[in-house]
């Protein structure tokens, strides 16, 4: 007899047990190569045969007439309580918190630090991890109680207290209506393949390698993603219903190994996390489409009053503040004295350019027939498609009003960093070194006097000209990270819209058990044999909203760290890469469309299953 065994026994055996107290009752448990003993059912002892029972049941425990404690077969045991999860409502024990994202794209805050990817992968090699490997067979058994329940039923039918039901004229009146259903399917599936393939051709399109838009605009980031949710959504609805059928199936069971293999098969949070995926992203869609009409109608209500406040604050916010600035800038401001030719040279050059754009675009975008036909047609969009496509057509218009402000730091910035790095060669020409560049390192150099004297005159120079440069590419400095909080907080908005959880919200709410995140184990009392409860911990907050964390700390390590002030510091460009920054929000989706041919063969390898099983 193995001894440390524990025996995992089902808490409405308790409330049985009550109910019959004047009745001898045997309990029958399930173990299977790995795994402890699962106890099934109390059953009479009248109803038992020793001899009729094969592996892999067995008996582990006796209760006498009128007594409450139960005699184990199986000394030095621990007795673990559960709550059995019912399969249709799709409640499972797991190990570690079930993942909203697919495998192949998860994402951790120091995923761009090469040490803490070789520390993780370090941590989670097999050598160092818990020895787990029964606990998790035995949980696999307890996923599929119901399962297993119903498979000792049908191998020892004077067993069950329930008669079992048959469905056959439900059956026929179903088959009779097989050659409807194939039609109907048949329509839906090349419906379907017609919009998996009109998705795929624009998202080709947005992603073309000449000139990617998803990387220039969010409206067509907000299409192909879109695009992309469309081509998932027949993968999603196939790996659901197929593992539902295999999920219903009763095994029987004849050796060891093939209860293995029913048990590795069968588990049932297999496509689980597609099941919330896909539900989640249609509530999301639904709910886009709702503020989108609010939006909308809100829009063309008050359009008459919004588009004279918009056009006044463009046109103050993007031409006379900006025009205000450039021009202080040329007249000492704050009494810092400039170089007065450097400084009217740079004024005149972007003043020149304040009035170019708000010629050729800021003048035409801003006039308040513009904004209202763009009103307009915003809100329809906007009814039509979401609250998100709106947001994004905003963005956009935002970007192109403040395309000067970015050509401004733009310009600073490159005249800056040319001036530091002429700076620090010349300061390296004093101590009598130069950079080597093919190295990529100071290396000791002998200089002439001419050379020693033409540096010195040209770094004074440089070093005059400084305060003038730096004053400009300060403001446009500070301007230019003005618009990029305003992107950014427009941006987090519809990632929010676009990626909140909240269908997994909803489980968490509605049955804690449908989305584990981890198992705990209470001691409930301490005699002969200890009692321990096992209760499913419902995933956390914090890994729902995992995604949006991560792409907070990227947004604070690109934007508003030490890392971008010295950025800034330097003259180096602070841009937005959106194809870099909100691939984590594409957690949920391949990273392309799922091709048509694979689809077909799915769907064919669904119909098959499905035709077996009826048949």
């Amino acid at each position: 007899m193995n001894l440390n065994r524990y025996i995992f026994w089902p808490q409405e055996l308790n409330s049985r047990s009550l109910r019959l107290p004047s009745e001898e009752l045997a309990a029958i448990a399930i173990a299977l190569r790995g795994t402890d003993y699962v106890v099934l059912d109390a059953v009479p002892n009248q109803l038992i045969d020793d001899k009729e029972l094969e592996s892999p049941y067995a008996i582990v425990g006796k209760r006498k007439a009128y007594s409450n404690q139960w005699e184990f077969s199986i000394k030095q045991t621990c007795i673990i309580e559960f709550r059995a999860p019912r399969i249709e409502l799709l409640q499972f024990f797991s190990l570690e918190p079930i993942s909203l994202s697919l495998p192949e794209k998860e994402y951790d805050a120091n995923d761009s630090c090469k040490e803490a990817r070789s520390l993780c992968q370090i941590w989670d090699h097999p050598r160092y991890q818990a020895h787990d490997r029964r606990l998790r067979q035995s949980l696999k058994l307890l996923n599929l109680f119901s399962t297993h329940l119903a498979a000792l039923y049908h191998r020892y039918p004077h067993y069950s207290r329930k008669s079992v039901k048959t469905y056959n004229r439900r059956i026929a009146l179903w088959n009779r209506l097989k050659p409807v259903r194939n039609f109907l399917a048949s329509i839906c599936f090349y419906v379907t393949i017609f919009a998996c393939h009109l998705a795929t051709c624009i998202y080709l399109i947005l992603n073309n390698g000449l000139l990617p838009l998803v990387n220039l605009s969010v409206t067509a980031r907000q299409i192909d993603l879109r695009c992309q949710q469309i081509c998932y959504f027949p993968v999603q609805y196939l790996r659901i219903n197929v593992n539902v059928s295999i999920r219903k199936a009763l095994p029987r069971f004849r050796t060891y190994s093939e209860a293995s293999a029913n048990l590795r098969k069968d588990l049932p949070s297999k496509y689980y996390p597609d099941y919330i995926r896909f539900y989640n992203t249609l509530w999301l869609m639904l709910n886009d489409v709702s503020f989108g009409l609010i939006f909308g109608s809100i829009l063309l209500e008050k359009c008459d009053e919004i588009a004279p406040v918009l056009h006044r604050v463009i046109t103050y916010c993007l031409y006379h503040c900006i025009n205000t600035v450039t021009l202080v800038l040329a007249q000492n401001p704050v009494g810092i004295k400039l170089n007065e030719e450097l400084a009217l040279f740079l004024s005149d050059m972007f003043l020149w350019t304040i009035d170019f754009s708000n010629l050729m675009f800021i003048k035409p975008l801003a006039d308040v027939g513009t904004l209202k036909f763009f009103i307009n047609g915003l809100a329809k969009m906007s009814c039509v498609f979401g609250g998100t496509f709106a947001l994004s057509m905003i963005l956009d218009y935002f970007s192109i009003l403040s395309i000067h402000i970015y050509l401004f730091y733009r310009i600073s910035s490159k005249i800056y960093h040319w001036q530091l790095n002429i700076m620090i060669s010349l300061f390296y020409l004093f101590c009598g070194k130069k950079k080597n560049i093919l190295r990529n390192r100071v290396d000791n150099n002998f200089f002439q006097l001419d050379e020693l004297l033409l540096g010195t005159l040209f770094f004074i120079i440089l070093v005059f000209l400084t305060p003038t440069v730096l004053a400009f590419y300060f403001s446009y400095t500070v301007l230019r990270m003005a618009a990029i909080t305003i992107e950014i907080i427009l941006e987090s908005i519809i990632a929010l819209l676009n990626h909140f959880p909240l269908f997994a919200l909803l489980l968490r709410i509605k049955d804690p058990r449908r989305i584990p995140g981890g198992i705990s184990l209470k001691l409930k009392k301490n005699e002969d044999v200890p009692h321990f409860e096992l209760k499913n911990k419902p995933l956390s907050i914090y890994f729902m909203f995992k995604p949006f964390v991560v792409l907070m700390d990227h947004i604070r390590d690109n934007f508003y760290s030490i890392k971008t002030l010295k950025q800034i510091t330097l003259g180096l460009p602070v841009t937005i890469k959106r194809n870099r920054l909100y691939q984590i929000l594409y957690s949920s989706l391949p990273k392309r469309p799922i091709d048509i041919h694979t689809l077909y063969d799915k769907w064919e390898q669904f119909t098959n299953t499905k035709d077996r099983k009826l048949d």
